[in-house]
């Protein structure tokens, strides 16, 4: 039960001829309770929107929707000719392969002859044949290195005298400066890794004062440091030439050079020599001369202009 003096209602009325008690109304209760007044608009705002600036938008939105189009068709179609390229490069189309030419471990002789052939529309090759250790041949091609143009980077594989794709090597577009990745067909052995990395602001130096050693580059087997390989040969020297050799050691264990410019009139021919106990297969140093022949050619047909070791990554 509620306490009695809660049922109560005091009935108080005022006295005759008392003022009557009003409720006061404070100045900010009829500001709160008035309506508030929206703020001008601003003339500029409205004025209808100009025909020039209407058509920079429509413009803006035409190009943006342009350049996102092309984009995705360059990335379609490198990975397009990327795939095209490399189409025999399996490692189910190597079971139980013998590698005529180099043998399972290094896939190319320890010495070999690198001859440029007539480019085609698609793009250019070199034949690789064994040699001696005085580069003179010792018999008919062990295989052909095809190098395929994409627009954003060129794609390099290597057919043996079967028309068996072994390795391929392919470009690190996102890298610092020059660097490409080298890997064998059949997904066994290491993956290498040839990079300028931090070398790549040095390089410029060398390259600008025309250093004997104008390009160091490293040589990564599954993300360790196992070689480095330099071009000897500053700007504007007609002989090029490479070598390879341990982090830890000043002497090379492989060597690579451009022997003749006039191979069968025009055509270029490096020899590359791989000594005994190398700790990189024979392949990887072939790559890096490979990569280095390509970019000489391009520039002697005038087709572009390297001026360095790994330049055609940069076209």
């Amino acid at each position: 039960l509620k306490p009695f003096w809660l049922k109560l209602r005091l009935n108080i009325r005022p006295l005759p001829g008392a003022p009557r008690r009003t409720k006061q109304c404070h100045v900010h209760d009829i500001a709160g309770a008035m309506p508030r007044e929206r703020p001008e608009t601003p003339y500029t705002e409205m004025e209808p929107e100009s025909k020039g600036k209407r058509c920079c938008k429509a413009t803006g939105k035409v190009c943006g929707g342009a350049c996102c189009v092309y984009l995705l068709v360059v990335v379609l179609m490198q990975a397009a000719l990327y795939k095209w390229a490399t189409l025999n490069c399996s490692a189910g189309a190597l079971t139980d392969y013998e590698y005529p030419g180099g043998g399972v471990k290094d896939l190319v002789p320890s010495n070999s002859l690198i001859t440029e052939q007539d480019p085609r529309w698609w793009g250019s090759s070199f034949i690789a044949s064994p040699a001696d250790k005085q580069g003179l041949p010792e018999g008919a091609s062990a295989g052909v290195y095809y190098r395929t143009w994409g627009p954003l980077f060129w794609t390099v594989t290597y057919q043996d005298i079967t028309s068996k794709e072994t390795f391929v090597i392919r470009d690190r577009p996102l890298a610092l400066g020059g660097s490409h990745k080298i890997m064998r067909c059949d997904g066994t052995g290491s993956v290498y890794v040839v990079t300028e990395g931090s070398h790549y602001f040095m390089n410029l130096i060398r390259e600008l004062f025309g250093m004997y050693s104008s390009r160091v580059y490293n040589i990564w087997e599954d993300g360790t440091l196992v070689a480095i390989s330099s071009k000897l040969g500053g700007s504007g020297q007609s002989q090029k030439q490479m070598i390879f050799r341990t982090p830890g050691s000043d002497v090379p264990f492989a060597s690579s050079f451009l022997k003749d410019r006039h191979y069968h009139g025009h055509f270029d021919e490096w020899f590359v020599q791989v000594n005994e106990g190398s700790p990189l297969p024979n392949f990887v140093p072939n790559s890096v001369t490979v990569l280095m022949a390509f970019a000489t050619a391009a520039m002697k047909n005038q087709t572009a202009a390297p001026g360095q070791m790994l330049e055609l990554l940069e076209e």
